[in-house]
């Protein structure tokens, strides 16, 4: 848990005591009789912003994201860590806005609003890109609505995933009174006169691209219609204690609710708006996993919801839905949606065709179609246009796979995306800025140099550069200005050489080699832009197992040795969390033992720090990034089979 620093803290115990100062002489005297300051009688709740997660562009103005509370009025915004250069929040207002003048990778900020009497926290996940990303998955608190004519309506707030929205547009025009802002989206207004339900269609868009929902409303004359349902975005929901929680937001169907309450109360530290329902703030301790009514209601009538709410200290495991097979070598996808899809691996007996999706909702797993063809050791990329390609791989029986598919998962279907030029298993595919998906190297049975290129746009493949070294179960990480570092692997031994893809020439040049040769190891970009390397085999003269890692600079083309594990890890995952930091989790030891422990890594100091172990050990398994800040840890095997199990970790 981050703490504020001491000069940090005096300054803001400094600002407290002014204000005061301030507070004293308005209202304790100061020769006029005192008064209260309007607003400040109560603490400040339900703090969240009209985009809790958004996609910003290097170098285009950001469409200001505007704050909203309950409770007392906010007299002063702060915000940790410091957002992305070329962004600022007025400290009076909290609306962020400004020009990204800097890659970012996704980061969750910290922001508090704070009065004389309190303060609440909510969380807002922003990510700088070079490339401008489309916004996905509009929706509104309201998509059913049943309004009446002559009362204001409860302002329709939009909600939207990914790139930034340039404007909002509906189609066709909405009822008589009704306007929609083009900038937030939202819609309010009076309805002048009755209108049958009609449906309309909202289209957010930007320059990568758009996205649309449909809404249907309805005006009537009174009385006033109840609310027919209220359902929340996370119905169940794993938070840890001292971090700011993504808001749970609601949606309902049927009249408009102008009231919310929970029972019982919520966990210390977490607050329902009364006005929009939102859920937000920062637990204060553990609580078991407790069922909380929420009740939302209007002049008409009342509707109700179970959010499901449990709160652990950070580096906890909590299992959730096994598998119906274990699986090992599979791949773990996260999709625009929120779900994570799990395709492929083998269980000991048989290679899989087999996918499901995880519903960090429920935490239970769903099965979805499976693929044409049974695959490990293949590679899962998820697209620009939010499909998933899924290429190469082998079976148990030692075939290799040269095939291709695409996951849909509008139909939740695959579809054929044609062949590579050569069949790989244990290569690389990264997803370059420009939409295509470089795939290189891997084994065939003899190790491979070769690379080529998908193109989403026509379903090809062609041929690109050739690597200078052939090499498998290696690494490779899209680089800020665009490029690709791959590193390591073995092409019969261990190997230390590096080298950078070029998308712009097609070509590969080689750049330092690592200081330690490694395999099946892991490579994370960090948000500085530098690479970081961990773990993996380094063969008998390495002395199996490494504990070692080292960063890469882009700027310099150098590596340098940093902090070493607690453990060697060969197989384990390492995954970039909101605030920077990077979870070890697993693999094993150069006895061959499975790991449990985790560990995490801070880029700042360059150190490990142990943290809580999984449930069980596990190698080859998939560690996912959640968008609500978990890591969904599926499958992998242990020393006796491969594993059906599941669990979220709170990092």
């Amino acid at each position: 848990m981050k703490t504020t620093s001491w000069p940090g803290a005096m300054r803001l115990l400094a600002w407290a005591l002014s204000m005061l100062a301030l507070l004293c002489v308005n209202a304790c005297g100061g020769g006029g009789g005192g008064f209260p300051i309007p607003g400040t009688t109560s603490p400040p709740a339900g703090l969240h912003y009209e985009r809790n997660a958004v996609v910003y562009t290097l170098g285009r103005q950001i469409t200001p994201n505007v704050p909203s509370s309950s409770g007392g009025q906010i007299l002063r915004y702060v915000v940790r860590p410091a957002l992305p250069d070329g962004l600022q929040i007025d400290t009076t207002t909290g609306v962020i806005s400004g020009t990204p003048k800097v890659v970012a990778a996704p980061t969750r900020y910290a922001v508090t609003g704070i009065n004389f009497v309190g303060s609440v926290t909510t969380g807002v996940l922003i990510e700088v890109r070079a490339k401008a990303a489309p916004p996905v998955n509009l929706s509104f608190e309201n998509q059913d609505a049943v309004y009446i004519t002559g009362q204001p309506i409860p302002p329709n707030h939009p909600s939207v995933d990914g790139g930034d929205v340039g404007s909002f547009a509906v189609q066709p025009a909405l009822p008589d009174g009704l306007t929609m802002d083009p900038v937030t989206g939202v819609i309010s207004g009076t309805p002048g006169r009755v209108a049958a339900r009609a449906s309309f269609t909202v289209t957010a868009s930007n320059s990568a691209g758009s996205t649309s929902a449909v809404l249907q409303i309805e005006v009537r004359d009174p009385p006033l219609v109840a609310p027919s349902s209220l359902r929340y975005q996370q119905p169940n929901a794993l938070y840890a204690t001292g971090r700011p929680i993504t808001p749970n937001l609601p949606s309902s169907t049927g009249g408009p609710i102008t009231n919310f309450f929970a029972t019982p109360s919520l966990p210390l530290g977490l607050s329902i708006d009364t006005a929009t329902g939102v859920i937000s703030g920062t637990p204060q301790g553990t609580s078991a996993a407790t069922d909380y009514t929420v009740t939302g209601s209007n002049a008409a009538g009342a509707v109700s919801a179970t959010v499901s709410i449990a709160v652990v200290l950070p580096g906890t495991g909590v299992p959730v839905g096994g598998m119906s097979s274990a699986r090992t070598n599979h791949t773990a996808t996260l999709l625009n949606s929120g779900q994570v899809l799990v395709a492929g691996g083998y269980n000991d007996i048989d290679t899989l065709a087999s996918a499901l999706l995880y519903v960090p909702g429920t935490g239970q797993p769903t099965t979805t179609g499976s693929m044409s063809t049974t695959r490990f050791f293949h590679t899962a990329t998820l697209l620009q246009d939010g499909r998933v390609l899924v290429a190469g791989g082998e079976d148990l029986g030692g075939a290799f796979r040269s095939s291709a598919e695409i996951y849909n998962p509008a139909t939740g279907q695959w579809s054929s995306a044609g062949a590579m030029s050569v069949a790989r298993s244990g290569h690389t595919a990264t997803l370059l800025a420009d939409g295509r998906v470089l795939v290189a190297g891997g084994t065939s049975g003899s190790f491979l140099a070769s690379a080529e290129l998908f193109d989403p746009a026509t379903g090809q493949w062609t041929a690109t550069g050739t690597m200078n070294a052939a090499r498998s179960v290696f690494t490779a990480t899209l680089l800020p200005d665009g490029r690709v570092l791959v590193a390591g692997g073995t092409n019969g031994s261990p190997l230390a050489a590096a080298e950078v893809y070029q998308p712009a020439t097609g070509q590969w040049t080689a750049t330092a080699a690592m200081i330690a040769a490694r395999l099946t190891h892991t490579a994370t970009l960090l948000p500085d832009g530098t690479v970081l390397v961990t773990g993996g085999n380094g063969g008998a003269a390495g002395g199996g197992s490494l504990a070692t890692a080292e960063r890469y600079d882009p700027a310099t083309g150098a590596w340098t040795a940093t902090g070493a594990m607690s453990a060697g890890r060969t197989g384990a995952t390492a995954t970039l969390l909101d605030d920077g930091r990077v979870l070890s989790a697993g693999g094993y030891d150069s006895s061959g033992t499975t790991l449990a422990s985790t560990e995490v890594y801070d880029a700042a100091s360059g150190q490990w720090t142990r943290t809580g172990a999984m449930i069980q050990p596990r190698y080859f398994h998939t560690a996912t990034l959640l968008t609500n800040g978990n890591v969904l840890i599926v499958g992998g095997a242990d020393d006796r089979a491969s594993l059906a199990t599941a669990e979220v970790r709170l990092p």
